[in-house]
């Protein structure tokens, strides 16, 4: 599915998806991934511990407002457990299915928040 072409060329807008593959900018990604308003990161070979220690150095840079957790069938939500210490760093933190969290992130960068999208493709 396709969405509507966003403006801003410097954020990251998600420009299309496949069931496991989407769009960033053009670029086609089918593995997990980080995606933040102007970097994307893999997080295919990492551990959830990695994950948790990379979202906390980038909260302490920029601050983050919300991480959106998409996976297929919003599967990560029966894993609270490991975004357990994510979640107590008092950063709004919301589970999704794929195209949800894809839709809510394009809506984030359009309103320009701080936001992270931890894209869960296994």
């Amino acid at each position: 599915m396709k969405f509507h072409e966003m403006t801003d060329k410097e954020l990251n807008y998600i420009s299309a998806y496949e069931e496991n593959c989407l769009k960033i900018n053009n670029k086609k990604y089918s593995q997990s991934i980080i995606v933040l308003p102007n970097e994307v990161l893999s997080i295919a070979n990492l551990s959830s511990l990695d994950v948790t220690r990379l979202i906390k150095d980038i909260h302490k840079k920029k601050n983050l407002e919300l991480i959106i957790v998409a996976s297929k069938d919003n599967i990560e939500f029966t894993r609270v457990e490991k975004y357990k210490e994510i979640i107590s760093m008092q950063i709004g933190i919301e589970f999704m299915k794929l195209e949800s969290g894809y839709r809510t992130y394009n809506i984030t960068m359009s309103e320009l928040r701080e936001a992270a999208l931890i894209v869960v493709l296994n």
